[in-house]
């Protein structure tokens, strides 16, 4: 609504002020942290300036009976279901996992910006999902003068095969197939009559 309400609608700069406070505020459920100290990290020499602390998310989102806490909330099966987390730089340097809570949540993207690469010591991780498997790409910070292919180690086989008809869009085809059918029928057995001209 920040973006689509008209300019003058007094509900306009109510929803801009929310979508900033999503963004950066400290009790934000989306932002995650006490403060953005971006500001702090490029004009404040005095490092205790620029820390910025998570919220308790971080700490109990690494056990496995919060995540499940968590997809069951959303409701969503505790097997087979994933959180997915980006924009957290993993410190892989310090022995850091991007996988949590026993395989719940993945960690990724974090560290791709050049900026967390000293913290971290790679580039950051990308998810890949396919038919098959779930895997981690684990990226090297870019060096034009060495291999930089990512090292990808798969993270969890599917159980069998996940095909289009074990997604939510394939259910509703099959239910719109179903829907094609019972009119197919209804046509046939004379319920309904075509309406037909040249």
């Amino acid at each position: 609504m920040a973006y689509f309400l008209p300019d003058g609608d007094p509900m306009k700069e109510w929803c801009m002020d929310f979508v900033w406070y999503l963004w950066c505020g400290p009790k934000s459920p989306v932002f995650g942290k006490d403060k953005m100290a971006t500001f702090e990290s490029y004009f404040v020499a005095d490092k205790a300036t620029h820390k910025e602390h998570m919220n308790p998310y971080y700490k109990l989102s690494q056990k496995e009976e919060i995540c499940d806490k968590i997809l069951k909330e959303f409701g969503l099966p505790v097997t087979g279901s994933h959180i997915i987390n980006g924009h957290v730089p993993v410190k892989l340097k310090d022995g850091e996992s991007p996988i949590k809570g026993n395989g719940k949540l993945y960690v990724i993207d974090g560290g791709l910006s050049k900026a967390y690469q000293p913290k971290t010591g790679i580039a950051g991780y990308t998810l890949i999902f396919n038919s098959h498997y779930l895997a981690l790409a684990e990226h090297k910070p870019f060096d034009p003068n060495q291999e930089s292919t990512p090292k990808v180690e798969i993270v969890e086989r599917m159980q069998k095969r996940v095909m289009v008809a074990d997604t939510d869009i394939g259910k509703r085809l099959k239910a719109q197939i179903e829907d094609l059918y019972e009119l197919v029928a209804a046509y046939r057995g004379g319920v309904l009559k075509e309406n037909f001209k040249l």
